[in-house]
């Protein structure tokens, strides 16, 4: 009951929003007319405060799992994040719908102002949005939206997205990994796609991603679409279904580090030693130790300390009222470095043609590792970003400069890494359009959570003929 009882909700809110933008946000103007954005910001960042600067409060974590890398390394940042920014950290995991809601009334009782959430259930969302309203606390999503909503449509509470253009991170390392397998003589490459259920917006971008990159390689032939399900075990189970079909992949791509990472084991441990010709998306702690021993091509990463840690001072603006987004800001989506051995990956990226794109970005994984990613295995993890510098409130407290890179020059990272974000809104792509980001969105679910429609590129262009024009295949970011 329920369940249908959510289903109602969200179809009555998206039917508000279609048209115009979120009704709210268009009344708010309504109501302030005659000012300019910074103006607007001001006043919609006053009305909406739920603290006052330099008041210690609780912001709320809540994640989907810790068993990928990734969530292991998000936790971390936003906790040190916290710390650094004299907050309180309340982090918990939520494996059922009923423990989304469950734990998200929990913090709030606890004194939550703000919660992130991780990858969260796509069924539950309206209703941990009516929560968040009704209680005037604020949320962030990481992967937390679908073509059926986004951040705003339920009112001025979910005030961001923070999901990578996961197209974009996998158009590159797969450019490279395909170009590599030209150069070699190699076609098969074994396909392995995300999940159906769970951080589904990433899942339909990497396919799309993958899509873009196949255009120019049509003698590849992409086969068995297994999921991993994000993580090392679903990873080592789709390589062994893709085992049971055939054992002559020469090349494997995998929707992310660590479900690739269990992929692979399971192949090596049947004697299928891929590594070389293997790439996916992340830039996790395992996958930088392959790629520097030479079994593991490359991975594009998003700086995932950065990428999760930021948004614990963007939240604190906005629960002293110091900012607040418009809408066309509350999707976000972090700059991305493909990370591989250069000497290889270069040459590759030529190649492909794609070293001059304005998106395409590369660094070495070694010292990445080694100043980055190491702390993830350390008891106290203490990643090089100062947080405070992100938040606006904070600087002024302090006598701070503000530095959106947080700190990352005078730790001496910046060259590792994009450590930076973008409104994907505002991007060329969709013109400042929020319902061109949403048809587009919408499209990919309906044609890309599956990919298993084609194995060979005359298949896929074959099908492409059924693409809207609102879906946007060409790699422009």
């Amino acid at each position: 009951m329920r369940r249908v009882f959510l289903v109602l909700v969200l179809s009555i809110f998206v039917a508000s929003v279609l048209v115009g933008g979120p009704a709210w946000f268009e009344e708010f103007k309504k109501a302030h007319p005659n000012l300019d954005d910074e103006a607007l910001r001001k006043e919609l960042a006053k009305t909406y405060a739920n603290a006052k600067p330099g008041e210690k409060f609780a912001i709320g974590y809540i994640t989907w799992g810790l068993a990928q890398e990734y969530l292991m390394i998000c936790w971390q940042a936003v906790e040190q994040a916290c710390r650094q920014l004299g907050l309180e950290f309340i982090g918990a995991v939520a494996e059922t719908d009923a423990a989304w809601i469950e734990t998200t009334e929990n913090m709030i009782a606890a004194g939550a102002k703000a919660i992130i959430y991780n990858c969260p259930s796509a069924a539950v969302m309206p209703e941990l949005v009516r929560i968040c309203n009704e209680n005037k606390v604020f949320m962030a999503t990481f992967f937390g939206y679908t073509g059926d909503f986004l951040p705003g449509d339920f009112g001025p509470y979910w005030v961001l997205d923070n999901t990578p253009m996961s197209d974009e991170q996998t158009y590159f390392p797969v450019m490279i990994l395909m170009e590599k397998m030209r150069q070699n003589g190699k076609t098969k490459l074994l396909h392995h796609q995300a999940s159906k259920t769970v951080a589904t917006v990433s899942t339909v971008y990497i396919n799309l991603g993958v899509f873009m990159a196949w255009k120019n390689y049509p003698e590849i032939q992409l086969l068995g679409h297994q999921y991993g399900e994000w993580t090392y075990e679903g990873g080592r189970k789709a390589a062994l279904a893709s085992l049971a079909i055939r054992k002559d992949y020469e090349g494997l791509w995998g929707a992310n580090d660590s479900q690739t990472m269990g992929a692979l084991r399971a192949l090596e441990e049947h004697g299928l030693k891929i590594g070389p010709f293997t790439a996916s998306r992340d830039m996790e702690y395992s996958t930088a130790l392959e790629i520097m021993k030479g079994n593991f091509l490359c991975t594009s990463g998003f700086d995932i300390p950065y990428f999760a840690g930021r948004m614990v001072p963007m939240l604190y603006d906005m629960c002293v009222g110091e900012w607040y987004p418009l809408p066309e800001e509350m999707i976000q989506a972090p700059r991305l470095t493909v990370y591989g051995r250069l000497e290889e990956i270069e040459p590759l990226a030529k190649a492909a043609g794609i070293i001059d794109h304005p998106s395409f970005a590369m660094a070495d994984p070694g010292e990445y590792f080694d100043k980055i990613l190491a702390e993830m295995k350390k008891e106290k993890p203490n990643y090089p970003f100062d947080f405070r510098l992100m938040s606006l409130a904070k600087c002024k407290e302090l006598g701070l400069k503000y530095d959106r890179h947080a700190g990352a020059e005078q730790f001496g990272i910046k060259h590792l890494g994009r450590f930076d974000y973008y409104y994907p809104v505002l991007s060329p792509r969709f013109g400042g359009s929020f319902e061109a980001f949403r048809a587009h969105v919408k499209a990919l679910h309906e044609y890309f959570l599956d990919f298993s429609w084609a194995d060979t590129w005359e298949e896929a262009e074959e099908y492409a003929k059924r693409f809207p024009p609102e879906l946007k295949i060409e790699p422009v970011w």
